[in-house]
């Protein structure tokens, strides 16, 4: 005879390697899936980390326009006893901010039109901020 002759020992041999073999690539496919899920996992918190900075950086922004208009009306608080000396707020803040500046410019009497453009605000934002402290400049 001039076949291949298998024994159960070398067939045993081949179905442990094939085994192995599967294992291996079973391993590999499983490390790949936690990498893709550690992969979506991070930038899903950076996009919750982008959403808490901005929100953060709009309480910022709120909190300028918030302390200017306390510096505006420090004098006044100061005349009815509601401020001392001892807490007086600052007199400038290290930069205006857009704001701030809208709500001097509406205080001294500029249309919205020019806030708007001076300060880099929407036209919405400047009718709003000429409404309030134009109307609180003349009562």
């Amino acid at each position: 005879m001039n076949g291949i002759l298998v024994t159960w020992q070398q067939l045993l041999y081949l179905g442990l390697v094939l085994i192995l073999f599967y294992i291996a690539e079973l391993l590999l496919f499983l490390r790949k899936a936690g990498q893709a899920k550690l992969g979506r996992d991070a930038r899903h918190q950076i996009e919750v980390q982008q959403g808490e900075i901005a929100a953060l950086r709009q309480d910022i922004e709120g909190l300028k326009v918030r302390l200017a208009a306390l510096q505006l009306q420090q004098p006044a608080l100061m005349q009815d006893g509601i401020l001392t000396e001892d807490s007086v707020l600052p007199d400038e803040v290290d930069e205006e901010t857009p704001y701030a500046q809208a709500i001097r410019m509406a205080q001294l009497g500029a249309d919205a039109n020019h806030v708007a453009t001076a300060c880099g605000l929407t036209r919405g934002e400047a009718d709003l901020i000429v409404a309030l402290y134009r109307k609180q400049g003349q009562s």
